[in-house]
């Protein structure tokens, strides 16, 4: 799907997509973050054989808008897991995460938790967790579900899951951490005045970033890589890039900074929830 506020190349090729594997295969990239809620991402996927080609496929439950479980929630959601392995032409996956973390705390969020443990057993799926959004709903969900994987948002202004103590949290549980939104959707590597109109508040705060990245004599993509990668906790950093020359450039600025250089990008945080989730941006953003 054409995705992300700076995406300006739309939705990438089947030959773009096969460009971008073989890239990534050739660099060591292993693995892939997929949902059945991506559009035709899984179908491109499986036409690639990327699951074939040894990549481990991670992907998400069908969202629900339901908040209890029956058996007609279950059987739909285990439904859609199962044209999920077909449309990726491989018979497991190496993770599957409830794609709306709410689902695990609504009522009957045993039932779809005792399911996906159902698909593990059956080897379907090596790995089960969540994508959380929020470190209040893991607060909720931690305690009842023996989660293998979480995967989270972090960057240099959205440090709330750092913040709060849950990244080290997860760290000392044995949880798999996957930090994704390194660049929040493109925001961060945007120059300050071509901000969107909803990004206003910030904008001085974006301009001083940039200008304390130009003065550390790095670009906008190293350090927001960096940042995350540079965080003991995090075990996997999910990057999203329309087209292979994209990923070179990624991987050609994906040298681990110092971490006291990093530390000094800690207080450009933002705190404000309609800038730093972009499910609260505006359509057109």
């Amino acid at each position: 799907m054409p995705y992300g506020i700076a995406n300006t190349k739309g939705q990438a090729s089947p030959a773009e997509v096969a460009r971008l594997l073989d890239l990534a295969k050739d660099q060591g990239i292993r693995l892939i973050d997929t949902a059945k809620a991506y559009g035709t991402a899984e179908t491109v996927l499986g036409a690639q054989r990327a699951a074939e080609r040894g990549f481990r496929i991670v992907t998400k439950t069908l969202p629900t808008r339901s908040l209890s479980f029956g058996d007609e929630e279950i059987a739909r959601i285990t439904g859609a897991f199962g044209e999920s392995l077909q449309s990726l032409n491989t018979d497991h996956v190496y993770g599957l995460l409830v794609h709306r973390p709410e689902e695990l705390l609504s009522r009957g969020g045993g039932r779809l938790w005792s399911a996906l443990q159902g698909l593990k057993e059956r080897g379907q799926v090596r790995k089960v967790g969540v994508s959380a959004y929020d470190p209040e709903q893991l607060k909720g969900i931690l305690p009842r579900y023996s989660i293998d994987i979480v995967q989270i948002p972090f960057n240099l202004y959205d440090q709330r899951f750092k913040r709060s103590g849950m990244l080290y949290r997860l760290k000392e549980s044995g949880i798999e951490v996957h930090a994704r939104s390194a660049f929040l959707q493109g925001l961060l590597l945007m120059r300050p005045e071509a901000l969107p109109a909803h990004f206003e508040s910030i904008r001085s705060h974006h301009a001083r970033l940039h200008q304390r990245i130009e003065q550390s004599k790095s670009s906008a993509l190293e350090v927001s890589l960096a940042f995350c990668l540079g965080q003991p906790e995090i075990d996997v950093v999910v990057v999203g890039c329309e087209t292979a020359d994209q990923l070179s450039e990624i991987l050609l600025r994906s040298d681990l900074l110092p971490s006291d250089f990093l530390g000094s990008f800690a207080p450009f945080n933002v705190d404000d929830p309609d800038i730093v989730l972009p499910p609260n941006w505006p359509k057109s953003s």
